[in-house]
């Protein structure tokens, strides 16, 4: 079959897709919920002013769905259908942001292929998941394409566009505490080095991206500052309260430990539900594998390939975070996919490198 043929079959495929889910959706064969705290300000009558978004703990979190309502309101739809309708929106975003970034680091046959591999992956993730971890993911997928992109071509043009989506993800990661604190650290050190670069051409264009940087962190650390505050007062201070947070995370496993080896020390509650999560913990192990496994294939190319250097960096933040919120370890998924796609297209090197050896060897033979 030709390439474009193939093309525009692949193209097909992913529309027949996502029609498919948008169809699911629509009937509410599958319905994604806005999350009660947001109902229950909406319903208080908490007003989005200035004063909510900074010192209230969902503040931020109202604001990202606060669209839905008037939406829904004017199409005479229920809330939770639109907010359906946008995790879907945020499944293709993710697709294609993702794909994008593979091809910005080597060369892709057929990027379509990959778009809908990457669909087809998130959506059938998204159905065993709650829709606000999927907004966590188009955070985690725009910030990498942005990475990727600013690194491919560091133009003021590429680079508007890169601050300008960082921008957006830093506003979709508040949906949860844990994925906006973790992504922060993750945006301010891509912001760091942009800042570097941006010093070392001084260039009033770059000034001016220095100076939106700055001023867009200074911002938004207040809201990252009450989250962390927020996240302290219920679960306590010190090491007790450090060790709270962990029964939430990869780390749940410490409590027993503890408990076998120090009796005196006093110890939060055990957290049943979160003990069950095997799952996860084998996630966990999957994700640190493929972590181990991606420093040692490309040990060597850290220093002239940032992309790399920037992926796996990404995923060693997002497992060290992850001890103390498995939300965080959700986001694993998004660096995986970009290593996964690396590695195989290795792996796909080394294969035609000895099937044409083999070949050659056997024509001198013959």
């Amino acid at each position: 079959m030709p390439p474009q043929s193939t093309n525009h079959l692949v193209k097909l495929l992913f529309l027949g897709v996502l029609s498919t889910y948008l169809l699911l959706i629509i009937f509410g064969v599958k319905e994604f919920q806005i999350w009660p705290q947001i109902e229950f300000l909406r319903n208080q009558g908490v007003e989005l002013n200035f004063t909510t978004i900074y010192f209230h703990p969902h503040g931020m979190r109202f604001l990202l769905v606060s669209p839905i309502y008037p939406i829904a309101n004017l199409l005479h739809a229920d809330p939770n259908k639109i907010f359906s309708l946008t995790v879907v929106m945020m499944c293709v975003i993710i697709s294609i942001t993702l794909a994008n970034a593979i091809a910005l680091f080597q060369k892709v046959k057929d990027i379509w292929t990959i778009k809908l591999m990457i669909f087809l992956f998130i959506a059938l993730l998204s159905l065993f998941m709650n829709g606000r971890l999927i907004f966590g993911f188009c955070a985690y997928s725009l910030l990498i394409y942005s990475a990727f992109l600013w690194e491919k071509e560091s133009d003021y043009k590429k680079s508007l566009i890169s601050l300008s989506l960082i921008s957006l993800a830093l506003f979709l990661s508040s949906i949860s505490s844990g994925v906006a604190i973790s992504f922060y650290f993750l945006a301010v050190s891509l912001m760091l080095v942009f800042l570097k670069h941006a010093f070392k051409k001084r260039t009033t264009v770059y000034t001016f991206f220095a100076l939106y940087v700055l001023t867009l962190f200074l911002c938004y650390t207040p809201i990252i500052c009450s989250l962390i505050h927020k996240n302290i007062l219920f679960f306590g201070e010190g090491g007790t309260g450090i060790l709270a947070m962990t029964q939430h995370g990869t780390l749940s496993w410490l409590r027993d430990f503890l408990e076998l080896f120090i009796n005196h020390m006093p110890l939060p509650p055990a957290e049943p539900e979160i003990e069950k999560h095997l799952l996860l913990k084998i996630l966990h192990v999957g994700f640190v594998v493929l972590l181990v496994s991606f420093i040692y294939i490309y040990r060597g190319q850290f220093s002239h390939k940032p992309q790399l250097l920037f992926t796996t960096y990404c995923m060693t933040l997002i497992l060290l975070l992850s001890s103390f919120a498995y939300s965080i370890l959700m986001m694993a998924f998004i660096p995986a996919i970009i290593m996964l796609a690396i590695l195989s297209s290795q792996f796909r090197s080394i294969r035609r490198h000895f099937f044409d050896g083999y070949q050659a060897t056997t024509l001198n033979k013959t």
